[in-house]
């Protein structure tokens, strides 16, 4: 399922609630605290995707049984960004510290006219939803090569069948 999130920083909490509501309605097992850090992290990726390009973001939000998975594109070309350390004083830079530290894996990659930041949370499992030290900043977790996954993929307000899920090359 993809949205596009318009260049407003006022557009980011119906984007985060839009989210929450997509993995709802596919009826996602997410425990309720997985829910809520899908939801921050969301708001983290988006933010950085609007504040930092001046442009709106592509949101594209997956999940493959085990994992949701959210990637924000945006087309704004340049560095990816990387995790820094913020100080006391700084009043941001701290939303990659804080989606590599709540995410199973996150990332980023260029694009064709841009880049995508993404990130996976883990289903309802404890083991699932904690963090996992296999976490890392590459997208190898989800397709690494040719592998293919199966991916949910709907609208808002649809089911997801188990039956209906189709194996998808990743990229």
């Amino acid at each position: 399922m993809s949205f596009r999130v318009p260049p407003d920083i006022g557009a980011v909490p119906s984007a985060r609630r839009r989210v929450v509501a997509i993995v709802r309605d596919w009826h996602v097992p997410l425990l309720e605290d997985t829910v809520e850090t899908l939801e921050l992290l969301t708001g983290e990726v988006i933010t950085n995707a609007v504040v930092h390009t001046g442009e709106g973001c592509q949101v594209t939000v997956s999940w493959d049984g085990l994992r949701v998975r959210l990637e924000a594109e945006d087309t704004k070309g340049g560095r990816l960004p990387e995790r820094t350390p913020a100080g006391l004083d700084d009043e941001s830079g701290r939303g990659l510290q804080l989606i590599g530290g709540l995410a199973q894996a996150w990332g980023c990659r260029p694009t064709t006219e841009g880049k995508a930041v993404w990130f996976e949370i883990g289903g309802c499992s404890p083991s699932l939803s904690r963090p996992s030290s296999s976490a890392s900043e590459s997208d190898s977790s989800f397709g690494a090569g040719d592998a293919q996954r199966l991916v949910a993929m709907a609208e808002p307000g649809s089911r997801v069948p188990s039956a209906s899920r189709t194996p998808v090359a990743a990229t």
